[in-house]
């Protein structure tokens, strides 16, 4: 079975050639992007032809004259199926975001960024499993980086609301489609989080206090 996830280095755009590193090496957030195109095919945005397919127009983000670039891309590869192609190692900064009012989520304080490449906006599996291998990646992302928070999963239209990206609009636009929002996509999120939590009882109270965490679901032990 191909890996979901597939690394794809743009190693000749500048944003990698840089390799400006995130701020105390943990991102701050995550923003989530999407094309404005209808094009749904990583082969046009992403330079690996034999799992992607060939771009004769190379005018995907491994490129020397370009220093914009998401730290991955999701679309679908050559087979159709639904994949992440990581373009930049996520403790460098990307280009993606551009400036806002206050300054840019780029570099300090730095997001990872994710780009999900558009169909024609009508084909709710497509958007589903779209979107579901975005959450998936960024509950992977926010097990490895504890620093990004759920609340700063955020869209390039909320970033640029905080003064931090440029004017966009999306994914609003797209996730209106099917009557979601950004919302939804972080209840995706902290669902799936795992949180771990100390909860102090007097002794005589501790078997209750276990007892009670357990019917919850929550995994507990007594620790003296």
């Amino acid at each position: 079975m191909a890996a979901i996830t597939f690394e794809a280095y743009a190693r000749n755009n500048g944003a990698f050639r840089t390799a400006r590193k995130i701020p105390a090496g943990s991102p701050a957030g995550i923003i989530i992007h999407s094309t404005g195109a209808n094009n749904p095919n990583l082969k046009r945005y992403v330079n690996a032809p034999e799992i992607c397919g060939e771009n004769p127009y190379k005018n995907y983000f491994d490129r020397a004259d370009s220093d914009v670039c998401p730290h991955a891309v999701i679309g679908r590869d050559k087979n159709g199926t639904v994949r992440a192609a990581k373009l930049l190692p996520w403790d460098i900064c990307c280009w993606g975001c551009g400036n806002g009012s206050k300054g840019s989520y780029n570099y300090s304080p730095a997001y990872i960024q994710i780009e999900i490449a558009e169909d024609a906006l009508t084909d709710r599996k497509y958007f589903e499993e779209a979107f579901g291998l975005a959450a998936d990646l960024c509950k992977r992302l926010m097990k490895n980086y504890p620093s990004i928070r759920a609340e700063n999963v955020i869209s390039h239209k909320e970033a640029h609301a905080r003064g931090y990206a440029s004017n966009h609009g999306d994914p609003e636009h797209w996730l209106a489609k099917f009557g979601k929002n950004m919302d939804w996509f972080r209840a995706k999120l902290s669902g799936n989080v795992r949180i771990t939590a100390e909860k102090t009882v007097p002794r005589a109270s501790a078997d209750v206090a276990l007892a009670q965490l357990r019917a919850l679901g929550f995994t507990a032990h007594i620790e003296d």
